[in-house]
């Protein structure tokens, strides 16, 4: 978007090539994947389960669709009705639709849906080789369906935006985080887990440098079977960099420091809403700065300044709606109590 200018200095080429990955989908996903798992680890019953998550996630959910839906003029009913199932991520030209990041959380929503069933079936089999295996399946499968499409940059550029959203792909990262809590509650070590995080962090600037210089994946020649696999490698090792990274907080013996509770715990509770309204905050800038030069020339000189504006005002709309809308529908739906944000149970 528009409000994204260009930041100077090393840190700045960090900063866009987190943009660029999207590394924080891959992470949101790796954790969900933990925490879900400890949920019917704890044994949930499956109906409270249900509730909990229908009370979490979909009434703000369904919020944001509506008000997205509304800015960007939707007026197709199959669109909204996708959306409000939270199936919109079948293609990235239904999702576009209404807001790029929404898809995200039809995955989440999917997985809800089959989650009892894969912990009931799965849970035992997983393994370091179980996870791998079926990693490089979806990686083959996804890889060789983009290659069979005609040699068309328009045709696989829509390809790739289609399986980077795709439940069966993201599915992976999920599993990564079902995996990860049965080796953090077995207290069992991952071998090599270091080598993995520092070869999967180093490979995706690099691929970036290499194949997406611009930091555009529409500037790259698609008709090539090396550039394609080189971006489902850049989006593929996202979640390997997430679960590393997740593995190695997880040994640090981070309970014993108060003062990081508080911060995750905090960060916890607001995180859903911050993803759900950060988009809002860029349309804003975006539509503002279309009808005033001024302020566009003004993010441009200050774009750190532009950048901690932003960021204060997601985290406020997040606050707002965990606060009014969030906290109270989860009580009402799930029958919990839900009365303060430094629980860290009440937040997931």
């Amino acid at each position: 978007m528009m409000f994204l200018p260009h930041f100077p200095g090393a840190l700045g080429t960090l900063l866009w090539l987190v943009v660029a990955t999207n590394f924080g989908v891959p992470l949101f996903l790796v954790l969900s994947g933990f925490l879900i798992t400890r949920q019917f680890a704890y044994a949930i019953p499956t109906r409270k389960f249900y509730r909990n998550r229908l009370g979490k996630i979909y009434p703000t959910y369904a919020l944001a669709v509506l008000i997205f839906g509304g800015l960007n003029s939707v007026e197709e009913p199959g669109i909204w009705l996708l959306h409000l199932a939270g199936f919109q991520n079948v293609a990235w030209s239904i999702s576009s639709r209404v807001s790029g990041h929404l898809w995200s959380l039809a995955v989440e929503m999917q997985f809800y849906l089959v989650a009892p069933l894969l912990f009931q079936w799965g849970y035992k089999l997983l393994s370091s080789f179980f996870v791998t295996i079926i990693g490089l399946v979806s990686f083959a499968v996804h890889g060789l369906w983009v290659l069979s499409l005609p040699e068309s940059q328009a045709v696989r550029l829509s390809a790739l935006l289609d399986v980077y959203q795709f439940s069966s792909f993201n599915f992976i990262a999920l599993i990564l985080g079902a995996w990860l809590y049965k080796l953090y509650s077995e207290n069992r070590s991952w071998s090599h887990v270091r080598l993995i995080g520092i070869v999967s962090a180093i490979g995706m600037p690099l691929i970036c440098a290499l194949v997406v210089p611009s930091l555009r994946v529409d500037e790259v020649d698609l008709t090539r079977v090396n550039s394609v696999a080189a971006l489902l490698s850049l989006v593929s090792l996202a979640p390997v960099a997430s679960v590393a990274l997740t593995y190695h907080v997880l040994k640090i013996n981070w309970k014993k420091w108060r003062i990081w509770h508080s911060v995750t715990s905090w960060v916890a509770a607001l995180s859903y809403q911050c993803y759900l309204w950060h988009a809002l905050v860029l349309l804003f800038f975006e539509k503002t700065m279309r009808y005033h030069p001024e302020l566009q020339k003004l993010v441009e000189e200050n774009p750190w300044i532009s950048l901690g504006i932003y960021i204060v005002l997601s985290v406020i709309l997040a606050r707002i709606t965990y606060r009014w809308v969030e906290a109270p529908l989860h009580r009402r739906i799930s029958g919990r109590r839900i009365a303060r944000m430094s629980n860290l149970k009440d937040a997931v």
